[in-house]
């Protein structure tokens, strides 16, 4: 299957781009072969658990920085690098209330 996955976000760290109470859809299959720079990633962080993030950065080593859309986010050095393994999907799609 390709690994849908409905997901509601819970806080203000990726509005206004995405609005906390609002619901993403993301895809495992495309985080494995569309994964770049500016892409929404639904991860399984290691300490603030499953998470929405914009990716800043694939390093040489294959590592991926992530960063929130708010000011008021944590940044991406106190995120740390993701591994290929903590990616559960891209987002696809985001669903707000009007």
């Amino acid at each position: 299957m390709l690994g849908f996955t409905f997901f509601k976000i819970k806080g203000e760290s990726m509005s206004p781009k995405i609005p906390n109470e609002s619901y993403v859809l993301s895809c495992s299959w495309f985080a494995k072969f569309f994964l770049a720079e500016g892409k929404k990633i639904l991860i399984q962080h290691q300490q603030l658990g499953l998470i929405v993030k914009t990716v800043a950065l694939v390093d040489h080593h294959g590592f991926i920085w992530v960063k929130g859309e708010n000011t008021q986010s944590i940044s991406v050095e106190q995120l740390g690098p993701i591994s290929g393994s903590q990616v559960i999907g891209r987002v696809l799609s985001v669903f707000t209330r009007t």
